[in-house]
Order: C-alpha cells, then sequence, then structure tokens
C-alpha cells in the first residue's frame, strides 16, 4: 500500500498502481524540456493515481479512438443520454430528443451490433423530450422484471400541440422487450407510472426500489421521487408516490444541456453535473429537513420542501468546467463530459483532476455517458446522432 499526503487528505493507493505513477512521474518530468536541470527544480508532488488507459487513454486524443457503435442509420434523433440494461448488460438503451423516440442496441459488443428503434403511443406526454434515463428496480407489479426511468425536458406541451402547463417529471417504465412500447391497454401507451413534480427535467439517477433523483429545470432544483408500487401497464394513479424538493435554486439549469446525476451508494452522496454553474455539486442526501408541503397538480401522498440540506462543490464553478453535463461514477472516480468544449475530465470524489481526453468533437456534441459491459466509456454525439466508444490504442 502506497500513501501519498497532499492538500490535507490522505490516498492510499494499492500496489499495483505504482507502475501507472511512475509513468506519471516520467511524462511530467519529459514535459521539463531539453536541456532542463530537473535536479535544481523542487520535488513535485506525488500526483493522483491515473485512471486506468482503457478508459480515457493517455489524455491525448492521439493515445484513444471514437469508435461509432451505431449512427444516424439506426434512427438516432438528437440523442441525450444512454444506459446499459443490467438484467441483460449486452443491451444498450439510448433516448431520443428529437423525435421522443428509443433506440435499443441488443447486441452491443457485436461487429454490427443490431438496433431498433421504437416510440411509445404516448410518447408525446410520457417521454416527451426525453433528457435522460436510469435503470431501476427489477420487481414489478406485473410480475416481468425489469423497469427503467425517464426524465423529460419539457413543460407539457404535447410536442408543441398545446400550451404548457407544466404537468411533467418523471416516467416509469418496463424494460421487457414485450412491454415497452409495444403494450397500450389503456391509450395511455406501456408507461407504468408518472409523477409530475419536475418540468423542463434535464438529469436522473436511481437511488433503490422505485426511488429516483432529478434535476428539475424549471425550479432550478433537486426533487427525490419515490414511485412506490408501480401502476402496472399504462394507468394513472399515482396517488402513492411522494417527492421531496432540495436546494430551491442553488442550481441552474441551462436549456438543452442535460445535467446528469449520479448516486453513490457507498455513502449515499448525489453528484449533480450543475450545468449552468459550470459545477460538480454535491449533495449529502441523509441531510436536511422537511419543511413545509408542496402544491401538487395531482393527488400524490406527499411533496415537501427539504430545508438546510448540505450542498457543496467538488469542483468549483468559474475553473475546469464550462457546461458539464455527462455524469459516471466509477472506479471511485467522476467522468464528466463539458458540453461546450467537448473534453470528458476523470476527477477524484474530492475534485482532483486525474485524466482528461479532448475528444475534437464539436461544441455541444457530449451529453450522457455510460460504462459498458466491457468496462469502456460510451457517449452519445448529439450533434452527429451517434454513440461512440472510447477505445484505448495499443500502445
Amino acid at each position: 500500500m502506497l500513501v501519498v499526503e497532499g492538500r490535507g487528505t490522505s490516498l492510499r493507493f494499492p500496489m499495483k498502481t505504482l507502475a501507472l505513477l511512475t509513468l506519471v512521474a516520467l511524462t511530467s518530468t519529459a514535459s521539463l524540456g531539453c536541456g532542463a536541470d530537473s535536479s535544481a527544480t523542487a520535488p513535485a508532488e506525488p500526483a493522483p493515481a491515473a485512471v486506468p488507459a482503457s478508459q480515457l487513454g493517455d489524455g491525448t486524443p492521439e493515445s484513444v479512438r471514437l469508435t461509432e457503435v451505431i449512427g444516424p442509420t439506426a434512427g438516432l434523433s438528437i440523442p441525450r443520454d444512454l444506459a446499459f440494461n443490467p438484467l441483460r448488460p449486452n443491451e444498450l438503451w439510448v433516448v431520443n430528443f428529437g423525435d421522443d423516440g428509443m433506440v435499443i442496441v441488443t447486441d452491443v459488443l457485436a461487429d454490427t451490433p443490431v438496433s431498433e428503434r421504437r416510440k411509445d403511443a404516448a410518447a408525446n406526454h410520457f417521454m416527451a423530450k426525453p433528457s435522460s434515463i436510469a435503470f431501476g428496480e427489477d420487481e414489478t407489479t406485473m410480475g416481468v422484471p425489469g423497469t427503467f426511468a425517464t426524465c423529460q425536458e419539457s413543460r407539457n406541451t404535447y410536442d408543441d400541440e398545446e400550451q404548457p402547463n407544466d404537468f411533467m417529471g418523471p416516467t416509469l417504465w418496463s424494460s421487457d422487450l414485450s412491454i415497452f412500447a409495444k403494450k397500450d391497454p389503456n391509450g395511455l401507451g406501456s408507461h407504468l407510472d408518472m409523477l409530475h413534480n419536475s418540468p423542463l427535467c434535464v438529469g436522473i439517477a436511481h437511488e433503490s426500489a422505485n426511488v429516483y433523483w432529478t434535476f428539475s429545470g424549471r425550479t432550478n432544483s433537486v426533487v427525490k421521487y419515490d414511485f412506490g408500487r408501480d401502476d402496472g401497464i399504462g394507468h394513472d394513479d399515482h396517488s402513492d408516490g411522494d417527492s421531496w424538493r432540495y436546494g430551491l435554486g442553488a442550481f441552474k439549469y441551462e436549456p438543452g444541456v442535460p445535467g446528469h446525476l449520479v448516486f453513490d451508494p457507498a455513502d449515499s452522496m448525489l453528484y449533480i453535473a450543475d450545468t449552468g454553474n459550470g459545477r460538480i455539486a454535491k449533495l449529502d442526501t441523509k441531510s436536511g429537513a422537511m419543511g413545509r408541503k408542496l402544491p401538487t397538480k395531482e393527488p400524490n401522498d406527499l411533496f415537501a420542501e427539504m430545508t438546510d440540506a448540505s450542498i457543496t462543490d467538488v469542483v468549483a464553478g468559474g475553473g475546469e468546467l464550462q457546461k458539464p453535463s455527462g455524469l459516471e461514477l466509477q472506479d471511485g472516480y467522476l467522468f464528466v463530459s463539458d458540453n461546450a468544449t467537448s473534453k470528458i475530465t476523470a476527477f477524484s470524489k474530492s475534485g482532483e483532476r486525474v485524466n482528461q481526453l479532448d475528444t475534437r468533437l464539436p461544441p455541444g456534441s457530449l451529453a450522457g455517458m455510460a460504462f459498458g459491459p466491457d468496462g469502456k466509456l460510451y457517449l452519445v454525439d448529439m450533434i452527429g446522432n451517434r454513440v461512440l466508444r472510447v477505445d484505448a490504442k495499443p500502445r
């Protein structure tokens, strides 16, 4: 075990990372240039552990290849986010902001992946302008396992056919391929549940059971939802739903750019890509006190304001990031995609940058990301209508 002291913290690294640390140190020495007298310089602080090369290479565009997994011919239309199905890990789901649809890749590791585009019969409300997706609970009331939820960057205009009424929020779905966008028993599509206290929702993360966290752009807040028991296919009884609003005005919505979230079950911390403020924030979900009850647009069990919750900066605004969007937690690192710069940066959970990749994609391309069953990073290209995979080149 190697212990590194610096900046008031102690970092512990397994011995197997010594080779990576040595590589970082050698690279730093080489950057001194020809004729530099390394003996005359003060000893550098030990570098933080480098993320595995299979994820971001050595940080240079030349060290990786962005491999197209699927493209526009697969039916992608402004893809905003993507997620792998934990029940079938080789299955990738991608939400389409452009047409309220979903593209499902059923053999993502194949040389030629098989994909299918689907659109739910009632997508103009239940999946209107989707921004984000997160897989969740296995158990359902129908006895068919597998659920996921989506959030919609919409004020509920039914695809611009009506005036906005803000009756929007996260939607719960079945991930069973015989149900999703296939069943419509009541004229409300195949959705399993929906709660409506987060218009202009741009991010979602699963906690446990049917509990999800969302970034509500309309109120610049984070809202926690518990769907309770799902309603079954195509029903609309939401009376057992609970929701709690955190940090009203503490966050800032950036129109057209998802602000993704990730929940860490190890310590119940929620990380937020606070896009408009250019930062990564952290909410201690065990903190706060329940305040006043809030009005709802439908019968709910509870909607309440949470006060005095602990919200802190992990990566402060005005510095490293401009418009953070995609956010993933992998191997103890936070991976952030920047919509403004098209860079992907890996940070420690204390906010230290440990690696960065400039994808060289046009500004506005990057949004959601996900790690695949192969341990590689997959990302959406909103401008190019593609899903890309980061492949490290052999050294």
